[in-house]
């Protein structure tokens, strides 16, 4: 971790702010440069002018839209990621840019890059917003170009909204990889069946036919789910279930599926299980995709478990496995578009867990990943023992 001159901590970019005043000098001095304003107008998405403290002095119309702001001086001297309220910009004192998690962020780095290079980047970006206590996810592609005005550093900062671009990728992943290996699957036992003869082998292919079509229907079901949990229009039916009912039907998901050949998959009930009141449909969802990860995520004789702990009015569905999440991954879990399955993954799962569980479920997704205690995903509900 890097200090400062001040001695405020950084792990990232620099943690030194521009006093409000002079922010306020800074913005009466761009704006009295009409064709500057005028450029940051003709930019059909969001435009920004920042200072060499990466704090906001101007921004166009759309900007003033996508950040929720009725006026410039609602977010004049914040940093970008402060405007778009991140989740991670205020863990650090000195703010946006200085945390552990703006490492691997796509502004954070086109910024310090142009910054301190002179040079335009571009970067992709993905940000966790809250909002009204609610979870939004962004992606973005960021611009940034330096601005040298009366010898006096800017940075100019173009973003693009390219959620359409990931949603549409990531369905194409899904239907042309998922779908469509599924539906092969299903035709070819369709094929097979007529020219079976042995009852028990018919019996066999038969429950391969209903698993394979229960897994294409679960696959569409779940990217109906993640689109009505995005428009904020996902239905929640909350009633009592028990929490051991909740951790069978999550295990049998995958117990017997194809990622847990030759992995110790177990699972750990409750001794005196207890009832709480929730969606289950949307929980066990959730710990399925959790579930999913984890056995892609261990490799062959390695364990993975399933278990549910009580503590402090909280009831914890945990799912353990063994193996550690390399740090840079560990940083960019939870949002959307981001897979460490190059081709092949989606970057939905654990994003569309915290969705539902924080959005709807009203809980708490975390993780713990070490050497020590190896890794384990935990989705926290409140319990109240009155149910």
């Amino acid at each position: 971790m890097r200090k400062g001159k001040s001695v405020i901590e950084t792990y990232f970019d620099t943690p030194e702010r521009t006093e409000q005043a002079d922010i306020l000098r800074k913005n009466s001095f761009i704006s009295s440069y009409e064709i500057i304003l005028q450029m940051l107008e003709s930019y059909p998405q969001l435009a920004l002018i920042i200072d060499s403290n990466r704090q906001i002095i101007a921004a166009n119309k759309n900007a003033l839209k996508f950040l929720a702001s009725s006026n410039l001086f609602e977010v004049l001297g914040k940093r970008l990621g402060e405007a778009l309220n991140c989740i991670h910009a205020f863990e650090m004192k000195a703010g946006c840019g200085t945390s552990v998690f703006c490492t691997e962020c796509g502004a954070a780095k086109s910024i310090k890059e142009t910054k301190d290079n002179n040079i335009q980047a571009m970067y992709e970006c993905r940000v966790t917003s809250k909002r009204n206590n609610v979870l939004l996810a962004l992606d973005l592609r960021v611009i940034t170009t330096p601005l040298n005005i009366s010898e006096e550093k800017y940075l100019l900062v173009y973003l693009e909204n390219i959620e359409a671009e990931k949603r549409k990728d990531t369905l194409e992943r899904v239907f042309f990889h998922d779908v469509l290996n599924t539906a092969g699957a299903i035709k070819n036992i369709v094929d097979i069946l007529p020219e079976i003869k042995e009852e028990d082998e018919l019996l066999t292919f038969i429950d391969m036919l209903k698993s394979s079509s229960s897994q294409l229907l679960n696959e569409i079901i779940f990217q109906r789910m993640i689109i009505n949990a995005e428009k904020n229009e996902l239905s929640v039916d909350l009633k009592t279930h028990n929490v051991n009912s909740i951790l069978e039907s999550s295990y049998s998901l995958y117990s017997r599926h194809q990622k847990a050949e030759g992995k110790y998959f177990e699972i750990d009930y409750l001794e005196n299980d207890i009832s709480i009141q929730t969606d289950k449909t949307i929980l066990i969802r959730s710990l399925g995709n959790l579930i999913k990860n984890a056995l892609e995520a261990t490799s062959q004789g390695k364990k993975i478990k399933l278990f549910a702990t009580l503590k402090n009015d909280f009831i914890y569905f945990n799912v353990w496995n063994e193996g550690v999440i390399p740090e840079e991954v560990q940083l960019q879990i939870f949002q959307r578009s981001f897979s460490t399955k190059a081709k092949s993954g989606r970057g939905i799962g654990t994003y569309s867990v915290k969705l539902f569980v924080e959005n709807y479920l009203k809980g708490k997704v975390f993780f713990t990943s070490s050497d020590s205690e190896q890794t384990c995903f935990t989705i926290a509900l409140p319990f109240k023992k009155d149910i």
